[in-house]
């Protein structure tokens, strides 16, 4: 089994997040209005590793409102994240999805171009399409916007393999639901969040990689998209050849 996130690992999606929250927050009201050369979206770009569920987005936006210095804002956004409660951002959360998807509906072709493909998807994609029921995704993203994002690939995956924003919060985290899945043999992680790969690092039989090219921290240990490539051709010639 392969168990691919999908922020970070297929798509880089950091333009499209940076949209959304900034005009669920009100900073913006439409993609027409974003300056993606400013310093407010430079700095979301270098803290989106810290994001796991949307939700997320609200705190670092309020932390780069009053940025101070990187340790200070890190600090204060790790301690707010760590003690909210659920009715502290579940609005914005709801507002959050509705944003998307009022600005899919309003242009679509607009809203698309804010999603790009990395070209590890592009070294993948056979794969995908020709060993459908050895992957599985797994992210806090909306499974409709997955296999949106997907189809436009010419990829036509699986829904029932895609673990989504509301199954992450139904087991809590990636790893209660990797390891629901894990038939017991080996099984290949990757996703470029440190939080979900310290997590699962755990779990037995499981190798877990943290792409060289998603949202990860400069002092973070990470792997090229060549050597992840083949780890998966490895992984599929011990299982299928």
């Amino acid at each position: 089994m392969i168990f691919l996130d999908f922020d970070g690992v297929l798509f880089d999606t950091v333009k499209e997040a940076y949209a959304v929250s900034t005009i669920a927050n009100k900073r913006y009201n439409s993609i027409e209005e974003i300056n993606y050369n400013c310093e407010h979206y430079r700095l979301f770009r270098k803290y989106r590793y810290l994001i796991s569920p949307a939700w997320n987005y609200k705190y670092l936006l309020d932390e780069l409102d009053n940025f101070q210095e990187d340790k200070i804002l890190k600090q204060n956004y790790l301690s707010k994240i760590k003690n909210v409660t659920k009715d502290e951002y579940k609005g914005f959360e709801e507002l959050y999805f509705k944003t998307r998807e009022k600005l899919k509906n309003d242009n679509f072709d607009k809203w698309l171009y804010l999603n790009q493909s990395f070209s590890f998807l592009n070294k993948i994609k056979v794969l995908l399409i020709k060993y459908p029921n050895l992957f599985y995704i797994v992210t806090t993203k909306d499974k409709e916007t997955v296999l949106r994002l997907l189809n436009i690939e010419n990829i036509q995956f699986d829904s029932s393999r895609i673990y989504d924003r509301n199954d992450y919060a139904k087991y809590g985290n990636k790893k209660n639901i990797i390891a629901i899945l894990m038939d017991n043999k080996k099984a290949i992680f990757i996703d470029d969040s440190l939080k979900h790969i310290e997590e699962c690092s755990s779990i037995p039989n499981l190798e877990c990689l943290q792409p060289s090219w998603g949202y990860v921290s400069i002092n973070t240990d990470t792997v090229s998209e060549e050597f992840i490539a083949n780890q998966i051709n490895k992984h599929i010639e011990e299982k299928y050849v």
